[in-house]
């Protein structure tokens, strides 16, 4: 498919070096965006370039994304972001179950690191959880 459509992308400074973490999934944490430090963070969007620490932070909100893959995702899965070390954050995974940390829905799939687009909804619906 490889088509992206930018409805809404937002500037943040970074508060890390992202230069590594272009699309992938970044969160927000007092104004500005780094990297995951949870498999239940928050996701904000994903990132739209590769930034140092400090630099402008370009994040797509809502629309079609690129999304670097953490795993094996299809085509219509719904994507959550992984976590596994500081190191390694931020891959889109397929959501299973966890459908209350989904960021969007896979338009096109593929395999573990390996880049595949995402349809961002603009919301992340947390059931049962405590705003």
């Amino acid at each position: 498919m490889a088509t992206e459509n930018r409805v809404l992308d937002v500037s943040f400074g970074a508060a890390e070096d992202l230069s590594n973490d272009q699309y992938r999934i970044v969160v927000l944490d007092t104004g500005k965006v780094r990297r995951p430090n949870a498999a239940t963070d928050h996701p904000l969007g994903v990132l739209q370039n590769a930034p140092a620490a400090g630099e402008a932070a370009v994040v797509r909100l809502i629309g079609i994304s690129k999304i670097q893959l953490g795993e094996a995702v299809l085509e219509n899965e719904w994507i959550k972001l992984e976590y596994i070390d500081a190191a390694d954050a931020g891959k889109g995974l397929d959501a299973d179950v966890a459908l209350d940390l989904a960021i969007g829905r896979c338009l096109a799939g593929g395999a573990e690191d390996e880049l595949g687009e995402v349809l961002l909804s603009g919301a992340v619906h947390q059931v049962n959880a405590i705003s």
